[in-house]
């Protein structure tokens, strides 16, 4: 008796369960991919198990049935949760300086680079004999 209640207990866990994820495109996970989960932390849609990332996942499948574009599918998805929810920030604005201070940055570490081991001229003839001279006269 046990042991049916026990399988009629799991049994029912099983199937109150949603089913298996439908057969998604690769199309719905390369879009997927360049949205955040609004839930998980550092987790793209297209990782993360959170209930609304597999429901953005399915929202991006009726979607491309629907014919929209990835363009159109992501505008959607940014008007619903702002421009926060695009893994590559827009380059326009205030996060154009996410793309143009790194290359600005590698732009002057090659100049402190440059500048630091580039050849130095020798120091002329007689400014050389006059520290010698200097430093060989006693203290005054």
């Amino acid at each position: 008796m046990r042991f049916l209640l026990l399988f009629l207990t799991l049994g029912l866990a099983a199937w109150a369960q949603e089913g298996p994820p439908p057969d998604l495109s690769p199309e719905v996970f390369r879009i997927a991919r360049e949205l955040r989960c609004p839930v998980c932390q550092g987790e793209s849609t297209a990782e993360s198990n959170a209930g609304v990332a597999v429901e953005m996942r399915r929202l991006i499948a009726e979607m491309l049935e629907e014919g929209k574009t990835r363009e159109e599918i992501k505008a959607f998805f940014v008007e619903r949760y702002g421009e926060w929810i695009l893994y590559e920030p827009p380059r326009r604005g205030l996060t154009l300086w996410v793309w143009v201070l790194p290359v600005v940055g590698i732009f002057l570490l090659g100049l402190g680079l440059f500048a630091h081991f580039r050849p130095h001229k020798p120091l002329p003839q007689e400014l050389l004999e006059e520290a010698e001279r200097r430093l060989k006269e006693p203290p005054s």
